[in-house]
This record gives C-alpha cells, sequence and structure tokens, in this order.
C-alpha cells in the first residue's frame, strides 16, 4: 500500500489453540502480532515485507506451554528453578486494557497479569504486571512490575527476544567488548569478552554483566542490522542452542538454529527487589535497518 494510504490500525484473530492475537499495523508500514497468551510479540514485519523474529515453525500453541520464538516475557524465575522454565508470566493469559491507534504518533496496546491463586501457589507473592508495546518506525516494549503485598518483591525478568537472522554463522553482536559474562554452559564461569564483534560458532549461552544500553546486531548476509538499547535492564543475554541443542527442542524445528540469534534485555544475575507498593519500569527498543 502506498505510504500516503496506511494509516494506523489494530484488528484482531484467532491464531492456533484459539489464542487471541492483535495485529497492529503504523504509517511507517511497520506491522506486529501480539498473542494475548504470555503478553507476547509474534511477528515484526518491516515495510519491505520481511519478517525481523524467528517464530519456530513447530511452535507449540497450547495452554501450559511456552510459544517459541517472538519476544516471550520472562517472569519472575530466570532459566530453570522451582518455576516452570523461565517463570509462569509466558504461560498465563494477560488482559488487553487499553488499545491506542489515532492517526499520529504510535500504535500501542496495554497488557496487563495479576497475581492468583495459581502463580501464588507456586510463588506466594502478590504482583501486578504491565506491558506496554508501542510500534512506530521502531518496536519499544516497556515491563512495569507493581508490588501488591506487603513485603519487599524479589524477582528476575528478561525480554527474551528471537531475532531472525538469514544464518547465525554470518551475524555478528557489537557493543560488548570489554564486558565480564557468565557462561551458562561452562557452569556459570565468568570470563570477559576480548573480540570487537562477538560472531557465533558454537551452542551460545551467556549472561553480560551491567552491559551498554545498546547492543548492535549485524547480520551480513542480508544484509540487515538490529539495534538494541535497554533501560532499567542490567544484562544483555546471547543465545544459540546450534545444532546440536536444536535436535533436543521438540518445538524448534530441525536446522532452526541458523534461521535465529537471541539477544535479551534483562535483570538475569542479580534480581531486582520492589518496595510494597512501588513500581519497578524496565524497556527495551528495538529498530531495523536493512540496505536494500
Amino acid at each position: 500500500m502506498p505510504h500516503d494510504q496506511r494509516r494506523n490500525s489494530i484488528s484482531r484473530s484467532s491464531e492456533k489453540g484459539g489464542f487471541s492475537v492483535m495485529h497492529l499495523e503504523h504509517t511507517s508500514g511497520y506491522r506486529l502480532a501480539v498473542c494475548e497468551y504470555g503478553g507476547q510479540v509474534l511477528s515484526w514485519t518491516h515495510p519491505s515485507g520481511r519478517e525481523l523474529l524467528f517464530l519456530s515453525r513447530t511452535a507449540a500453541f497450547e495452554a501450559g506451554k511456552a510459544i517459541r520464538g517472538g519476544i516471550p516475557v520472562v517472569f519472575p524465575q530466570f532459566g530453570k528453578g522451582s518455576l516452570p522454565s523461565h517463570g509462569f508470566a509466558r504461560l498465563k493469559p494477560w488482559a488487553l486494557v487499553r488499545e491506542h491507534a489515532s492517526d499520529s504518533g504510535a500504535v500501542s496496546v496495554v497488557l496487563r497479569l495479576f497475581s492468583d491463586a495459581e502463580t501464588e501457589s507456586m510463588w506466594p507473592h502478590r504482583f501486578a504486571l504491565e506491558l506496554e508495546i508501542e510500534l512506530s518506525d521502531a518496536l519499544r516494549t516497556t515491563l512495569r512490575v507493581s508490588n501488591a503485598g506487603e513485603g519487599p518483591l524479589c524477582f528476575f525478568s528478561a525480554l527474551h527476544t528471537y531475532f531472525a537472522v538469514s544464518d547465525a554463522e554470518r551475524c555478528v553482536i557489537q557493543g560488548l567488548q570489554g564486558m565480564r559474562y557468565v557462561d551458562f554452559l561452562a557452569e556459570r564461569q565468568e570470563s570477559m569478552e576480548s573480540a570487537p564483534e562477538l560472531a557465533l560458532a558454537k551452542a551460545t549461552d551467556r549472561a553480560y554483566v551491567r552491559s551498554p544500553d545498546t547492543v548492535l546486531i549485524c547480520d551480513s548476509a542480508q544484509p540487515c542490522t538490529f539495534s538494541v538499547t535497554k533501560r532499567g535492564f542490567a544484562d544483555t543475554v546471547v543465545w544459540n542452542p546450534w545444532q546440536e541443542g536444536n535436535l533436543t527442542l521438540q518445538d524448534l524445528a530441525p536446522g532452526s538454529w541458523r534461521e535465529m540469534v537471541c539477544v535479551e534485555s534483562g535483570n538475569v544475575l542479580e534480581p531486582v527487589t520492589v518496595a510494597a507498593g512501588a513500581t519497578h519500569e524496565s524497556s527495551q527498543v528495538l529498530r531495523a535497518s536493512i540496505r536494500m
């Protein structure tokens, strides 16, 4: 559609599993799909038509299971532990509480998730999560965690973003040189990143401690550059299961490791503590530059 005929809009559809999905379109030509289950962004499309986020072809669209791809919300646990892997926020239906699609500015939706009997049986804390998703020529995602209990609330959180790339082996990540990182595949061994560009050549799962606010993902084969700018998140996680890890994940089709690179903004090494009645806000802004 010609640029001068595009309008900001929000529409809805029902996807596999009966999940409700909101479709956002901005006058810039960017489009977005957001699933109310998990409060999860499933798709972010460039005006050229290129999909910018990876979504597994064999992703489970089933209540109680995580959707592999897009931008899952990690809360209140990162990784494995006493709760479901990466917590329960991505396994719960979120409620749409506000939407905005005027003729100017960003198109946005706001979703909320509250603690309930099920969450308190696993994790005895009262909370309210608010996720604001704004689409313009960038994608801004803001997570607000409010403490609805009487004592301190301690949690981990992340936006587990799956970027769609042409070939993971032809991508580099810039902005992490000199940063200390924890390697989850080497018993949490700590090391220092010496490379000016991080090139993936094997299974990778590491968290860069108090990382810079902005990092770049450069896909030389497309060519495309993503920028990830975070606020309120201390760490940056880089993950790719590589070929051997891909084979262990039933909801990741064979060979899919080449098509994705996860660069996650998060508080994953030290918990965030929020006082009773207070709110913690964190956000990330994604931009994509494609050389046509």
